[in-house]
């Protein structure tokens, strides 16, 4: 079972999310404050699952809390509570490791389907968890022989292909992120994009201006819309193509792939689609390890 901790100033907003959690069974609420500061402490013991957290409070930001529970070394997944739209304060509360974004007014289809996704993250790092450490256990011989799988590189092209993005100009861009995480030592949550970006473009030997990371970034964005479109495509035509069911909800937010699909369907004008690139990234990471 989930366990919940929420952070927002306003007690109603607190009150609305614990009765949501509660009526879906979706988990326990173990703790809630509307003071971050205080509130740490009290975290740090509980260690909850999932915390959700206001981006802005009179006593400290939500960005600010969500690093110092990190620096605590905290294994909680945050989602965040918000009613700006700020794209730089977005980006950098996804840096931070923010999961999700339920936006205010509290709608609870938003916040059950957001929960469950974080829920359903959760499950999958457990599993590939528990790969690891059965192969940790085996002999040296044995684990040898479960680890003959395709290359790394063959399992990247088997999935951007199926994304349908081999061909992008930032499908090698792609790869080249998986290459350096797959080298790099850290967790994946420990990293921030930025720093991610900056070893990929080190390793190439280009220069890490902001202009140069802004434009790698752009390239990443470019061609996970075009999977988003791809995938989208598929659901129109077979809603239980393989493709689909797996790559779908895992690699994007379900609500961005659905909008995507009614703008094919009915011919809409291409709008620009929320593109959580961490969560691509995760989820295609995740992919590789488990097909490795």
């Amino acid at each position: 079972m989930m366990n919940y901790y929420i952070l927002d100033d306003d007690i109603s907003t607190r009150r609305i999310l614990a009765k949501i959690i509660r009526d879906e069974s979706l988990g326990e609420v173990v703790g809630e404050s509307a003071d971050p500061v205080s509130a740490l402490t009290e975290i740090i013991i509980e260690k909850p699952n999932i915390i959700l957290i206001d981006l802005l409070m009179p006593t400290q930001d939500g960005i600010e809390t969500i690093q110092q529970l990190k620096e605590m070394n905290t294994s909680s997944k945050f989602i965040m509570i918000s009613q700006i739209e700020n794209k730089d304060m977005v980006g950098k509360a996804y840096e931070t490791g923010v999961e999700y974004f339920i936006h205010k007014p509290i709608n609870k289809v938003e916040v059950t389907s957001v929960i469950m996704k974080v829920i359903e993250q959760i499950k999958m790092e457990k599993s590939l968890l528990a790969i690891k450490e059965s192969l940790s256990l085996l002999p040296f011989s044995e684990a040898k022989s479960h680890r003959k799988k395709p290359s790394l590189e063959k399992i990247m092209h088997e999935i951007l292909s199926d994304l349908g993005i081999l061909g992008e100009n930032g499908s090698s861009d792609l790869m080249e992120v998986m290459n350096r995480l797959n080298i790099m030592e850290n967790d994946f949550e420990s990293i921030s994009l930025k720093t991610l970006y900056i070893e990929v473009l080190k390793f190439r030997g280009q220069d890490t201006s902001d202009k140069t990371i802004k434009a790698f970034e752009q390239r990443l964005r470019r061609a996970i819309n075009q999977a988003l479109t791809n995938l989208a495509s598929i659901g129109l035509t077979d809603y239980s193509h393989p493709k689909f069911e797996l790559y779908a909800s895992k690699f994007f937010d379900f609500s961005e792939v659905r909008l995507k699909m009614n703008e094919l369907d009915e011919k809409q004008s291409s709008r620009n689609p929320r593109i959580n690139i961490r969560k691509f990234l995760y989820a295609f990471y995740v992919e590789i390890q488990e097909r490795m």
